[in-house]
């Protein structure tokens, strides 16, 4: 039989019990709530943080090569982003990103404040590319002056391979459109600012000069090493060949910077397809691409971090005088 005292123990225990688990309810609950808070103040997850939508790349043919696998390996990582790339030259390249009728423009060429005068207009540097010298395979010519360029191509005073030590074969000088990037830095840097005559290509595109010299008997042009390969000969210039050697020493002066210059605004997307651009995969890709990596650059402008850009302000000459 169950005294009163007896009860009484029981009836301890049992509110014992339950404030006990009351406490651990709510320990439980506290847990719960730090947790939620934890995540909100972390951000949105991975997934959500991925790129995702189009970018339009458009411009010089010669950074097309890396601005098309850097594009690819872009997608392979966020599979919701999708970056076009053409080509069309950098003049073509700063008329549409200018016009925005493109994301980015690629381009050879700076962008003077003059003619593109929009402060919203950003540089973001990424590699330098080496030009070069090709001719047909029926021309074993390794080298030729500056001067002899400019006779070449501007004054055609020498027509003749002969007259160079090459075969008894007509020169064919491959002239590219005036929407190139290429052509400028040719003209400028090997032409001393000569025009060109010769066989005038409708398109700027690269691989549409070597093409036309590998098939045409005593053709000579010039495009990206990036595109070079052996159905031209590589001809090097005051007896040196496009390398970074010859760059970094001041001894080979036709070469650029490659640009992509955007307007504002820049979306995640975009930032982050820069930022890609500088990365060790892209970079990497550039070396093997014959390019020069942003790393051999001296521009104590640029963000080590990468995607910040260079100020218009500096001008070309400055920035050649940085690396």
């Amino acid at each position: 039989m169950k005294t009163a005292g007896h009860m009484r123990n029981i009836q301890g225990i049992q509110q014992s019990t339950d404030i006990f688990f009351a406490k651990i309810s709510v320990f439980v609950f506290s847990l719960c709530i730090i947790a939620v808070l934890c995540v909100s103040c972390t951000g949105p997850t991975d997934a959500q943080q991925a790129p995702t939508g189009r970018l339009v790349v458009v411009g010089s043919t010669a950074l097309q090569p890396l601005a098309t696998r850097a594009a690819a390996l872009f997608q392979k990582q966020y599979p919701q982003a999708k970056v076009a790339v053409s080509g069309g030259g950098s003049l073509l390249g700063l008329k549409a990103v200018t016009g925005r009728q493109a994301d980015i423009g690629d381009s050879d060429l700076y962008a003077d404040p003059a003619l593109y005068p929009d402060p919203n207009l950003t540089d973001h540097i990424v590699c330098v590319v080496p030009f070069t010298m090709i001719t047909n395979l029926d021309v074993p010519v390794a080298s030729l002056t500056r001067q002899q360029l400019i006779d070449i191509f501007s004054t055609r005073k020498i027509r003749n391979w002969q007259e160079v030590g090459g075969p008894d074969l007509p020169i064919v000088p491959v002239v590219r459109p005036t929407t190139s990037g290429t052509r400028a830095t040719f003209r400028k840097y090997v032409l001393e600012g000569g025009d060109e005559s010769g066989t005038l290509l409708r398109t700027d595109s690269s691989t549409e000069v070597r093409t036309t010299v590998a098939h045409t008997p005593g053709a000579i042009g010039y495009l990206a090493l990036s595109v070079f390969d052996n159905s031209v000969r590589q001809v090097g210039i005051d007896g040196q060949k496009a390398n970074a050697a010859a760059i970094e020493t001041g001894k080979y002066a036709f070469w650029s910077y490659e640009h992509m210059y955007t307007l504002g605004d820049n979306s995640s997307t975009m930032s982050a397809f820069l930022d890609f651009m500088l990365a060790a995969t892209v970079q990497n890709e550039a070396a093997r691409l014959s390019y020069i990596p942003i790393a051999n650059m001296k521009l104590p402008t640029l963000s080590a971090a990468g995607g910040s850009g260079i100020p218009l302000s500096e001008s070309e000459a400055t920035l050649r005088e940085h690396f």
